[in-house]
């Protein structure tokens, strides 16, 4: 039993160096566009807070890194996402033995969270040092929530892969769902900004969750009303068993 786990541990780390190497490879500037993007919102928000006045985050949170906190657990949640079609495509590496398009996909996932997670430690420390809000008031809370914002989008992307499988259009309705991540995931607003009755509609989105949970570890002044960790985790599970579900049952079907 632990030789077989060792060995699948050594399959999902040969797999995520594997992806590392050619990270963003259709990309010309390769990672450079990784950091990028996350920053053009970051410093977008930003902008938009001081010319419009609108935007300001709410009292005992500092501007920047209000946005950095809500930000960066979204991309992680969205690279998790993009597992889905390395887990519904054909690859010459299934012919490996050892290998299975659940390996390939944690594979692709874990390389990409390596990525984000690095990135996100060091835009936030330089960030909350010049904010003087250094250190985070619970650091386990903070890995806590960057891990299930990954979960969550590796959950729902093996969810979608039984989809994408049989009607490759579906990647269409994927960049749907991730704009709506992005407009109600709390990238720009976190839950005392918006009116009260609505809290309960809001409290259900778990990524949303994730982005409170981690706002809520870092400042000490700022306590989320609806920061649920253990609602978090029954999303997590229950995704995760349907998400795998769906893919063991999918692979008796061809490829579309």
């Amino acid at each position: 039993m632990l030789s077989e786990l060792k060995t699948q541990f050594n399959v999902l780390k040969a797999l995520a160096i594997h992806n590392l190497q050619g990270q963003m490879k259709s990309y010309n500037y390769g990672f450079a566009w990784v950091i990028l993007e996350p920053l053009v919102f970051i410093a977008g928000f930003r902008l938009m807070r001081k010319f419009l006045g609108g935007m300001a985050s709410p009292s005992g949170m500092t501007p920047l890194l209000f946005y950095v906190l809500g930000v960066m657990p979204l991309y992680l949640c969205f690279e998790g996402i993009r597992a889905y079609s390395i887990a519904a495509s054909p690859s010459k590496m299934l012919s490996f033995p050892r290998i299975t398009p659940v390996d390939m996909a944690l594979g692709a996932a874990i390389s990409s969270f390596a990525v984000y997670f690095v990135l996100f430690w060091l835009v936030a420390v330089p960030v909350s040092i010049y904010e003087n809000v250094w250190p985070p008031e619970n650091i386990l809370s903070i890995m806590f929530a960057l891990i299930s914002a990954w979960l969550l989008g590796i959950s729902f992307g093996l969810i979608i892969s039984g989809a994408y499988r049989v009607f490759p259009p579906t990647k269409q309705f994927v960049s749907y769902i991730s704009f709506a991540l992005r407009i109600g995931g709390g990238m720009f607003f976190s839950i005392t900004m918006i009116p009260i009755a609505w809290w309960p509609l809001f409290s259900w989105n778990p990524v949303f969750q994730v982005t409170e949970i981690i706002r809520d570890a870092w400042y000490e002044s700022y306590v989320s009303p609806i920061a649920d960790p253990i609602f978090v985790v029954e999303c997590i599970l229950g995704m995760l068993l349907l998400g795998l579900s769906i893919e063991r049952f999918m692979r008796r079907v061809p490829y579309a």
